[in-house]
């Protein structure tokens, strides 16, 4: 399903070799770890999935088809269906987790009066439905976390991207998002999540590539946090 093909990355002005000729395939439905020190490529590769950025030589695929081809529309079309979950979790502190999930939907383009079932939909996939009317700051930070997945799965895309979803978070909290992860995998899509988490990933054990230097070091099938 994604597919970089002797990739590299380097970043012009700095002259920083970001990615040196990665070659990593993710199957359709897999769940995939990307482990590394700061520095060592994870959100390079999340950026070229995303299609941010274009890679300086190789080429990215998703579905055997090359984002090189996607321009302008395409490639906003291609960011909308995938599903983005930050460190951060973005939401807009003045809507409502109601109305933070349903801008997902309106920018692609789903039908209004569908709406409503999607966002309930959603939000019970996260336990939040007694919190749709809440502004985020009412929040807790893991409650602010599952409303941002809520977010991103609400138009049920394919591909889930999660940068660090439990950078913030405590350890309990952090076990529960990783649940919500591995239930939405379960469901179909193809899950990569870029973290520091040792515990985590050994506890939760998926395919871990391991980057250093802007290299696959390691790729393990069976998981486990090795630097």
């Amino acid at each position: 399903m994604i597919q970089l093909n002797h990739v590299s990355l380097e970043y012009p002005v700095t002259r920083t070799l970001a990615l040196d000729d990665i070659n990593l395939h993710i199957r359709k439905g897999e769940f995939v770890y990307l482990i590394g020190r700061s520095g060592a490529g994870k959100s390079s590769v999340m950026n070229l999935i995303l299609k941010r950025i274009s890679p300086t030589r190789g080429q990215v695929l998703i579905n055997d088809e090359p984002l090189s081809k996607y321009r302008g529309g395409k490639a906003s079309i291609h960011r909308r269906r995938i599903g983005m979950i930050f460190q951060d979790n973005m939401l807009l502190p003045h809507f409502t987790v109601e109305d933070n999930i349903a801008l997902a939907l309106r920018v692609t383009g789903v039908p209004q009066k569908d709406w409503h079932q999607r966002i309930t939909n959603a939000l019970k996939m996260v336990s939040m439905e007694h919190k749709r009317s809440a502004l985020p700051l009412q929040l807790s930070l893991g409650e602010q976390q599952r409303a941002a997945i809520a977010r991103a799965i609400v138009t049920s895309p394919p591909i889930i991207l999660a940068d660090e979803p439990t950078g913030n978070l405590d350890p309990e909290i952090s076990v529960e998002i990783m649940k919500l992860l591995q239930q939405i995998c379960v469901r179909g899509a193809t899950v990569v999540v870029a973290t520091h988490a040792k515990e985590l990933v050994e506890n939760f054990r998926h395919r871990t590539i391991t980057l250093r230097k802007g290299k696959i070091v390691r790729d393990d099938p069976y998981g486990g946090y090795a630097l």
